[in-house]
């Protein structure tokens, strides 16, 4: 991967171990491989019980927080906690003081959209990757963005009779393309979201909004 890609963060003295780059983990582990693989393991483990019993929500942004907190419980005490500390990666995400004003203008925007229910499926797929695209610049967590703002839009997009599914995209290609939105290019994106991606039917459509949606939501997209 090339070095322009790589994450800079705001050093803040409540994240990492005194000295090092290594954060503070409930594993009490402090060499930068083995926690790597510890938390993909321990994360890996989390995204399959969602896959298997989701979580019920009203895809918010508190919805969005509850995804990391369940996903990271089991290595970091900020799981679902906001960042306070700023991130780069070439470009700057969203400043720490903006989170939540940017977090309120997407998922109002979202809601007002009805969720993008009432739209042809290639017109919902243009909605979840300009919508991916604003969860990546807004960039909430100290650490797992990706991983819940993939389960986030994969979830969304079944209720919307789309079956969405990312994982065999490579992190190379999935940097590159979500460094590229962050600059209005959404040309890879697209072109990821549609390689994997396919229809379903109405039955499964609302099987998966049972399943994913609180009582509150279903009244609004029904």
């Amino acid at each position: 991967m090339d070095n322009k890609y790589k994450y800079t963060y705001e050093r803040t003295a409540d994240y990492c171990y005194k000295g090092t780059d290594i954060l503070i983990n409930k594993l009490n582990i402090t060499n930068d491989e083995d926690l790597f693989n510890a938390e993909r393991e321990l994360v890996s483990l989390r995204t399959y019980e969602l896959n298997e019993k989701p979580l019920k929500g009203n895809f918010d942004f508190n919805y969005l927080k509850d995804i990391h907190k369940y996903l990271f419980q089991d290595v970091y005490r900020w799981a679902g906690d906001i960042r306070n500390c700023n991130i780069a990666k070439q470009d700057l995400f969203c400043l720490t003081e903006h989170i939540e004003s940017f977090s309120k203008d997407i998922f109002d925007k979202l809601k007002k959209e009805k969720y993008f229910v009432d739209y042809d499926n290639e017109t919902t797929l243009d909605k979840l990757v300009e919508l991916f695209a604003d969860i990546n610049a807004l960039h909430p967590f100290r650490e797992g963005n990706g991983r819940s703002q993939r389960v986030f839009i994969e979830s969304l997009a079944k209720i919307n009779g789309i079956y969405l599914d990312l994982t065999n995209v490579s992190k190379e290609d999935m940097v590159i393309a979500s460094h590229d939105s962050i600059n209005g290019n959404y040309k890879k994106l697209k072109e990821m979201f549609k390689d994997n991606s396919y229809s379903i039917s109405e039955a499964e459509r609302e099987e998966y909004i049972n399943v994913y949606c609180s009582d509150e939501l279903k009244k609004l997209i029904k």
